[in-house]
Formats: C-alpha cells, structure tokens, sequence
C-alpha cells in the first residue's frame, strides 16, 4: 500500500501522464460542487438584488440541480481537452492544469452570480485564487485525489437528494392538493383566462383594425361578448396581473411595485390578503394552474403564485434553462447576441437550437448583460395541455400568459411573415399578435378535441403598447388610452349572448366577478364591484356603471424608461 501510495505520488509529481478516468472524477467532484453552491448562490442573490429586479435573470428552487448539470457538462468538456492536450507530451502536469482551470472557472462562478463585481474583477480575482490553490494542490497531489475519489460519492447523494427532493417534493405536493379539493358540482365548467401581454385593443380585427391580425380571436368574440371600451387598471404587468387575480385596483392590493420576497415564502402575505380567484375557485373544487411567458412580473417569485396548486414559469425548455445557470448566462453574454452571419448563429441554427437565438425582454442583455430565451405561446400551450391531460376528474381554471405581442416584436424564427410585414415596429408588433392568435386558435381546438367545451373562456390584457404615441415607445410610464385600453372579450354559450359588444366603459378588474357570477357562485364581499355580466343581461346598467380607474405609482428603484420595454 505504502508503495503503490508512493508510485502514485511520484508519476503526478513527474508529470507523467494520467489517466483519463483521473482527470473525469476530478472535474465530476468540481462540476457538482460548484454547481450546488452555485445555485444556492443563484437563489440567495436575487433576493438580496431584488431593487434590480428588472435587470435580473430569475430563477427559482430548480436551479439547485440544473446547476449541477450544467457545470459538470461543461467541466466534463475542460477535463477531456485536458487529457487530449496533456496526450502530446507527458511533461504537461495534467492534474495542475485541470486544478487551476476548475478552480478559476469556480471563483470566477461564484464572484460572477453576485450580480455586484465587474466581469474584470472576477476575472482577476479568480485568476489569483486560482494560482494560489493550485500551488497549494501540487504539494498534495495524490492525498488530493484520494480525498476527491472518497468524498465524490457523497456529493453525488447530495445531488441526487437534491433533485428527487425538489422534482418528488413538487410532484407530491400537487398530488395531495389534488387529492383534498373538495367535490365541485358534476356541470361545474372550466374557466380558461388568457393575457396577451402588451396588446392593445385597437390592433385586433374585432375592434376595427384594417388588417387581419386577428381571425381566431375575432372567432371568438362572436360567439360571446366584446367590451369595446375595457380599461387595465395599471400601464404595465405586475400591478395588473395582481388586479387581474383579485378583482382590486393596485392600489388596494398594494402591488404597484417589486417588493421583496420574503425569506420563509409569501404564503399569504401576498395582495395584501386579499382574496385571489384562484383560491376561491381551489376551495370549489377546482384545479388551479398558471402557465407564464413573462417570467418577470408574473411568477411565484413576485408573489402571485397564491391559489395556484400548479405553477409554470422558468426552466420550460433546455435553453431555457442552459441561460439561467450562471456560464449559461455568460454564453449568452457573448454569444447569443450576435449578428445573423456570425459563425455562432449559424452553427446553432445548424444544430437546430435556433430558439435559443429568439431573445426575450427578461435579463440585463439591453445593459451588456445576456438576454433570456424567449417562452412561446406553442410552449405555454404544451404546458397547459400536459397538465390538463393529468387529471380529467375536476373542472380546472388556467391562467394563460402569452408574451408574444411584447418587446422585440414580432413571430418566433421560421414562423411565417405575414404579407404586410415589411420590418416595421407596427409591422413586427402586428405580427406577434398574428402569431399569437393563430396559436390561441389552436389551444382552444385542441380543448374541443378533448371534450372540454364547457369552458369559460376570457380574452384580455395586462396593458397596451405606445408604438410612438405621445413620444413614447413601450409602456409603464404613462397612463394615456394607447396603454390602458385593453381588449375584453368573454364567451360561454350557456349563458353569454352571441355577437354582443358593450361600449360602456369597463375596468377588467370585473373579471374575477364575473367569473364566478357566471358560475352561480357570487359570494359577496369576495371581489368588489358588479359583475360585468350585468351589461349584458339589462341595458338599464349601462347608465349608472362606474368609471374604470387606472392607477400609476411612481418606481423607486429603476427609471420607468429603463423597465418600459420590459414590464
């Protein structure tokens, strides 16, 4: 032992060659290591960050094992170039090599996901440690390898306990929320709520738009009712979504803002308490999940989760969930926003990761950071499909956000252009409306497909868009008509006349209401105000109908032109 011990010894301290299998199981020990602390990190500074929450790229508690996955590939890939370059001459100590590379990608990780330090200085300060570790490591070559060989076993069960831990720990906890609802009535419909994020009401067909941009949703509207005046209670998304979900005006709910999260989970903290009609549809017995392409201001993380048994928002795809590990972020930093005819793009696009080049607004990418991976209405509906495929025993209320119609406008690569398409902002933002509407068509045929026709259904948004009005280009700085002016269209052919437009002005704040008036289930004191199905069945309401009130409180943290474009 003690020679085979100092045979070992001797050939890492002459530099001979070693073996590959050496070289794996030290990049394996580094990979999971920095991995896991990585995502703890990941985790723990965007809370501390959460002033720059705009800027942020989120994530939440599934980070913890794609990290992992993601830096074991990726120090996989530096230990195999390693041993090929150590494979030309043996005088090229491989373990030190390796030792200083891992340890300076790890620093360089961890100073890096602070989101404080300049890309230079942890860099530098990386490159330090790095050497100084590496000296340290050449003195203890061989107890080194012995300690990783001993140790990997365990970082490997924390790894695996990680991910059963979370992955099991979500899958159980729907299960048995599942498993307790309580009996909902046996003709109890669905309720289907969907947001086109930054659409206007005066781009759609239905409401007299010259061009087609809307067939599906104008299909619709005349087979149930289109409010020609509907007003969103706020320019941009989070205090929408909050008014959306609580029938309240922000300020009532108090989310005119980011706030920070708090450190045991929001539980009810969130919406000041107030009811949340997806709790109040759970306690009837129904299945409650929400399927989010703005990964920004609709989220858990930003406290609207409450009521939702199912939340679906970051980590929808590999690239997806490739760019919000921390060297997944750097490659995009550096490679992901290049030209068209950079060797990069072409090589993915030949790969077929082609999505991995449609940017979305969320990350630091306007501010020489990386973009996130754009959320698709085609994935929003495969997300919404599988989950309804999982239980066909009670009615379900699915909140839907589709992100197509915000900045950068326009379809996903390869998505047809229409004809009028010619490059323009009007031109690319009309076109994410057609993209977005085509796919709407294709949910609510795919409903039919499986026998759910008795559903509700609620076409909306959050706010508009200014596409240059009053000098502006995006939203969240103002509250002028371009911005508040939503479309609001609601069918349900049991009890909704067809073809009918209200011009009475309308918050859609009403909506939570409505719904469960439409249900027979109007519990007063729950949500606030009439139900707008009152409009549609007496015209002697129209004459005393409250004024729709939009709201916009001032941002304390980041300039409104700063997170316009992103809200």
């Amino acid at each position: 032992m003690i020679n085979r011990h100092s045979a070992l010894r001797s050939q890492f301290h002459s530099g001979s060659s070693v073996s590959i299998e050496t070289l794996v199981l030290v990049a394996t020990w580094f990979g999971i290591f920095a991995g896991l602390t990585e995502g703890g990190g990941l985790l723990l500074f965007q809370r501390i960050n959460w002033t720059q929450w705009g800027r942020l790229m989120h994530v939440s508690k599934e980070v913890l094992w794609i990290s992992p996955l993601v830096d074991l590939s990726f120090f996989l890939i530096v230990s195999l170039s390693v041993w090929l370059i150590s494979r030309l001459s043996q005088r090229i100590p491989s373990i030190q090599v390796l030792v200083f590379l891992l340890t300076f990608l790890t620093i360089y990780d961890w100073l890096a996901l602070t989101n404080r330090l300049y890309h230079r200085a942890c860099l530098i300060m990386a490159l330090g440690v790095a050497v100084a570790f590496t000296r340290w490591i050449a003195k203890r070559e061989a107890s080194s390898v012995t300690f990783w060989k001993k140790s990997i076993p365990w970082l490997a069960a924390v790894f695996l306990l990680t991910l059963l831990a979370i992955q099991g720990g979500k899958w159980a906890h729907e299960k048995i929320a599942v498993a307790r609802l309580p009996a909902a009535p046996q003709s109890a419909p669905n309720v289907l709520v969907i947001v086109l994020d930054t659409l206007r009401a005066d781009h759609l067909s239905s409401y007299g738009y010259s061009r087609p941009t809307s067939p599906e949703i104008d299909r619709i509207a005349s087979q149930g009712v289109l409010f020609e005046n509907a007003i969103a209670p706020c320019s941009w998304s989070l205090p929408s979504h909050a008014s959306l979900l609580t029938g309240r005006a922000p300020s009532e709910h108090g989310m005119q803002n980011v706030q920070a999260m708090p450190w045991p989970g929001w539980g009810e903290k969130s919406l000041s308490g107030y009811p949340a009609l997806g709790e109040v549809l759970r306690h009837r017995g129904y299945r409650t999940g929400a399927f989010s392409a703005n990964r920004i201001y609709f989220t858990r993380n930003v406290g609207l989760g409450r009521g939702f048994i199912h939340f679906e928002d970051y980590f929808d795809s590999v690239g997806d969930s490739f760019v919000r590990t921390l060297y997944g972020r750097e490659f995009a930093r550096l490679y992901l926003n290049r030209s068209e005819n950079s060797k990069v793009t072409r090589a993915l696009r030949y790969l077929g990761l082609e999505s991995w080049l449609d940017k979305d607004s969320e990350g630091s990418g306007d501010f020489g950071g990386a973009y996130g991976v754009r959320k698709r209405a085609s994935a929003v509906n495969q997300e919404l499909m599988q989950w309804i495929d999982r239980d066909r025993q009670h009615p379900f209320f699915a909140f839907l956000n589709y992100l197509d119609v915000h900045y950068s406008y326009g379809g996903p690569p390869g998505y047809p252009k229409p004809d009028w398409d010619r490059g323009t902002t009007v031109d690319e933002y009309d076109a994410g409306l057609k993209y977005v509407d085509d796919y709407i068509g294709r949910l609510l045929r795919e409903l039919e497909r499986r026998e759910a026709r008795n559903t509700i259904v609620v076409i909306t948004s959050d706010h508009g868009e200014s596409l240059g009005a009053h000098g502006l280009s995006y939203h969240g700085a103002a509250l002028y008509r371009e911005l508040i002016q939503v479309p609001l269209i609601i069918s349900y052919p049991q009890q909704i006349p067809k073809g009918l437009r209200v011009a009475v002005p309308v918050s859609i704040t009403g909506i939570p209401g409505t719904v469960m008036d439409l249900l027979a289930d109007r519990e007063p004191g729950v949500f606030p105000g009439p139900s707008l199905s009152a409009l549609w069945k007496s015209q002697n309401q129209q004459a005393n109908w409250p004024y729709p009130i939009s709201e916009l409180a001032q941002y304390r943290y980041q300039r409104l032109d700063e997170i316009a474009g992103r809200a």
